[in-house]
């Protein structure tokens, strides 16, 4: 259970972290004056550059020279997940008792912090989550999915045991939990030791595999019914990521070693394997529509993905639709890549027909 040295002794109430990365003058500055803002003033903001190309350096700074609540750090370019971590371990959020992260292109409402914080000081919890809005050049859009933990009117505890059996399986494919670290506020001391850590990923999935660490370490969760972040629809890129495959790969081994050593309820093994045979369709139907591979280089890749321990693991485990038919199993199985390239071409043909279809029927 984490405990505090009664000789702790705190600088900063509350360190605010926000890795920015090329998010461009005017979203990053929206995030900063929401920031400051905040009716909860006993914070310290930390800005991580990591290695922006474009004005995002200049606008850190700038603040910085406006306000003595502004920490910058200017890195070079190293991802989120290190871009974070600088500001972890830097030395204004290790004399914070409580630390909270936000995107750089995202906002908070003016009472998150005061929220949060009143919370997790009257409960004595090690992590305090509440609910997010997603909003769309400043309109709240409707919201598509609520995570089940959000049906509750008053705050709701969870104690380790609790996130245990009904919470930490959000990570491995069923979302009862939100697996973002932001709209959250945590302990230092939990923070910190699951997240001193080599990077498990470049880019995809950086929040979930510092979750997979944290969730279990967590002693007592909080979650608030209360909106406490805006999610800002937009802001990521839509370019093609040479890396995704390979990221989500290397979750699943993570996964598989998480769910052995906290287990878990739920048939965890069967709904990873759904997870990464999906995750598989999807990455190859991006590679043939980002439209910067031959056919040479497609089949290829094909060939990549089958030979893969994981991808073969998965579907022999997971079911298909009828979309998805046995077939597609057995070609996956034995690298039949004429098989799996056809299979693509129908299923990206058959999704543009009816997006024409949807066009059509709404004239």
């Amino acid at each position: 259970m984490l405990t505090e040295k009664a000789v702790t002794t705190y600088n900063f109430q509350t360190a605010i972290v926000v890795p920015c990365y090329n998010t461009g003058k005017y979203k990053l500055t929206e995030c900063i004056q929401s920031i400051l803002a905040q009716t909860y003033r006993q914070f310290i903001l930390i800005l991580v550059d990591d290695g922006s190309t474009d004005d995002s350096g200049h606008v850190c700074d700038y603040f910085a020279q406006r306000d003595s609540r502004i920490k910058v750090i200017h890195q070079p370019n190293k991802g989120s997940v290190e871009a974070r971590k600088a500001g972890i371990f830097s030395d204004e959020a290790q004399t914070a008792r409580y630390i909270c992260f936000c995107d750089s292109d995202d906002t908070m409402p003016k009472d998150a912090l005061e929220k949060l914080v009143s919370v997790a000081e009257a409960e004595h919890a090690d992590c305090v989550c509440g609910n997010t809005r997603r909003m769309f050049r400043g309109i709240t859009l409707p919201s598509r999915f609520s995570s089940p933990c959000f049906s509750i009117s008053t705050p709701k505890v969870y104690s380790n045991a609790e996130i245990l059996s009904k919470l930490y399986i959000s990570c491995f494919g069923i979302s009862n939990y939100p697996v973002s670290l932001w709209a959250k506020l945590y302990r230092t001391e939990l923070v910190t030791r699951t997240s001193d850590f080599s990077p498990i990923v470049k880019f995809m999935g950086e929040d979930l595999s510092v979750t997979l660490r944290l969730l279990p370490e967590t002693q007592k969760l909080i979650i608030i019914p209360d909106i406490v972040y805006n999610y800002r629809i937009g802001g990521g890129t839509s370019k093609f990521m040479p890396d995704m495959l390979d990221d989500f790969l290397s979750l699943y081994r993570f996964k598989q070693e998480m769910a052995q050593r906290y287990p878990m309820p739920q048939n965890v093994e069967y709904l990873m394997a759904v997870e990464l045979k999906n995750i598989v369709l999807s990455w190859l139907e991006m590679y043939i529509l980002s439209g910067n591979h031959d056919e040479q280089a497609l089949r290829k890749e094909i060939a990549r993905v089958c030979r893969s321990p994981e991808v073969q693991e998965a579907v022999q485990q997971s079911n298909f639709t009828e979309r998805e038919p046995e077939g597609i199993r057995k070609a996956i199985q034995e690298s039949n890549v004429d098989y799996i390239d056809e299979f693509l071409t129908k299923r990206i043909s058959a999704r543009k027909c009816r997006r024409i279809i949807k066009k059509i029927l709404k004239w």
